[in-house]
């Protein structure tokens, strides 16, 4: 396991590959991070109801060499989802783990951090394989529609304009019922792409069932490598996971934290995509630039800028 990538990325990045058993592991540790720095092993494999023996695997399967290990990379780290020390976790819910007691200083550098620690993750969730399959088959389109809701839109309006650039013609509608509307009548050609980052979001979900059904390639942009959405798609680009509730505590937030994972997979593909048609993705570029630059200079010169 890479050192520089967080302990809780990390396990949300592998567990789709983990067997069922391990699984059950690691969503106890992503859901109570702060009550594992205290467990022991036997605490652990009784709150999880498994084998002693099977927590080991899963600290073996995550990378590192024995239960001793995982516990200090747990108390180092601090623990991501943990509510800060002397903080009520109800007080907790602001925005990611900024509490009641927080000022301007502290949150700056938690909100700073913690996008920090996002862009490092992606270099754990990210599979440069997928990328290069998801690439290709942006790449063979004639097409691109995204389907996503809430702040992972913001991802799908910022693909819009970053696939642009490139002369590749994408859409994206806000309407939930013209998502699905859409996606139930793409044509040959077209590539669906469903953004989400718990995986759950029902219309993103539906909308990419229908253009799997419709014949045509998906891709799924989402934390989650067993999750409905990414059951719907050919290829899937695992996102860091945004912020973990403890416990039974809700989460009554989106997290803006997430959503910068996604504009990091969006910004990754696309250049991908540019690369392996370099000279015609230049040129479109190029083509692009001279009218941005005239509008610029109209804008300035009616004294609007």
């Amino acid at each position: 396991m890479a050192s520089e990538v967080g302990i809780l990325e990390h396990i949300q990045s592998v567990r789709g590959g983990l067997k069922p058993t391990l699984q059950v592991v690691a969503d106890a540790v992503l859901a109570r991070p702060a009550e594992m720095r205290s467990m022991s092993i036997r605490e652990l494999a009784t709150t999880c109801g498994v084998s002693e023996a099977s927590i080991s695997r899963f600290v073996r399967g995550i990378g590192l060499p024995n239960y001793r290990a995982f516990q200090l990379r747990m108390v180092e780290e601090g623990a991501s989802g943990a509510a800060p020390r002397g903080q009520a976790p109800d007080e907790g819910l602001i925005y990611e783990n900024i509490g009641r007691t927080d000022t301007a200083s502290t949150i700056l550098t938690k909100v700073a951090h913690r996008n920090a620690d996002v862009a490092r993750a992606c270099l754990s969730t990210l599979d440069p394989a997928a990328l290069e399959q998801a690439a290709r088959l942006v790449g063979q389109a004639s097409t691109l529609y995204f389907f996503a809701a809430g702040l992972s839109a913001l991802a799908a309006e910022n693909a819009l304009l970053r696939f642009a650039r490139i002369g590749k013609p994408a859409i994206f509608h806000r309407d939930r019922n013209n998502q699905i509307l859409l996606a139930g009548s793409l044509r040959p050609g077209s590539l669906a792409i469903g953004i989400s980052d718990s995986g759950r979001t029902n219309q993103t979900v539906t909308a990419l069932y229908a253009a799997k059904a419709a014949g045509v390639p998906t891709v799924a942009i989402t934390a989650y490598a067993d999750s409905p959405l990414s059951r719907q798609a050919d290829v899937t680009l695992i996102t860091p996971a945004g912020y973990q509730p403890s416990g039974d505590e809700p989460l009554y937030y989106e997290s803006m934290v997430s959503k910068f994972g996604q504009l990091i997979a969006i910004d990754v593909l696309y250049s991908l995509v540019a690369v392996h048609d370099y000279d015609a993705s230049a040129a479109a570029v190029r083509r692009g630039n001279q009218f941005i630059q005239a509008s610029r200079t109209a804008r300035r010169q009616n004294g609007t800028e």
